[in-house]
């Protein structure tokens, strides 16, 4: 004697409908798979992103406003440079369309200069290729670096000139807000310094990785901090604070 099951019955309508948020919910998890997959790299490579310069003399790129007047990438081959790395798809500030050898130390718009380096990779990310790109070119324009030289070494691995010309890591930045130190309440009110601080110093939060001037809020108020001259801030890859405005 057979029984007859109790199910209700399922219309074609509610399967079709729960098929299509599966096959949705497959979609989406492919392209986080593929995103994850993406190069972030901490180094061009090679083969495609060798390096190149401009024929320029030390004159030319120690004139203030030079890389501004050099500087023109077009869309055509920022695309370009993206594509060959495999890059087809990335949130706004996730990478930088970088200039292996700096415009600033007489590297070129080529393609073959041209690469897209990561903001998020830690510590080696664009930030700390800014520092040493700005000390190579304080070092080459004083004389105390030869311009090839610097060029070369840029070039050939970025990470080995920032350890030689700076320090052996970078401060790594935190994303946190600056940690106040006990007790601190009030604002250093504009044009004045505080306490040890010695003229044209800022005030590094050696936790954020951002530096403030005399005035701002944050200047001398942070738990974790130190007050340095601004240039070697800069040098040892400090930012400056957002907001800032001194």
């Amino acid at each position: 004697m057979s029984r007859r099951n109790n199910w209700p019955p399922v219309s074609l309508g509610r399967v079709m409908r729960t098929v299509s948020k599966v096959l949705l919910a497959l979609c989406l998890l492919w392209n986080v798979g593929a995103l994850a997959q993406q190069p972030t790299p901490f180094l061009p490579y090679p083969d495609l992103t060798p390096g190149g310069v401009f024929d320029v003399t030390l004159q030319d790129i120690c004139t203030p406003g030079y890389s501004k007047k050099v500087r023109a990438v077009t869309k055509a081959l920022r695309d370009q440079a993206y594509k060959s790395y495999g890059i087809t798809s990335y949130q706004p500030g996730e990478y930088q369309l970088d200039h292996l050898i700096p415009l600033s130390i007489g590297g070129s718009n080529s393609i073959s200069n041209l690469w897209p380096q990561s903001n998020n990779t830690s510590p080696w990310n664009a930030r700390t290729k800014d520092a040493l790109e700005q000390r190579l070119r304080k070092l080459v324009c004083s004389g105390q670096v030869d311009l090839e030289t610097a060029q070369r070494e840029i070039a050939t691995n970025w990470i080995n000139a920032y350890q030689k010309y700076i320090g052996a890591s970078p401060p790594v930045a935190a994303k946190s807000e600056p940690l106040l130190a006990p007790n601190v309440t009030t604002e250093t009110p504009p044009g004045t310094s505080a306490p040890n601080a010695t003229k044209n110093e800022v005030w590094v939060n050696t936790r954020s990785g951002v530096y403030w001037k005399p005035g701002s809020q944050w200047f001398g108020k942070t738990k974790q901090g130190k007050f340095m001259a601004e240039s070697d801030a800069v040098a040892a890859g400090y930012r400056l604070a957002r907001g800032t405005g001194y």
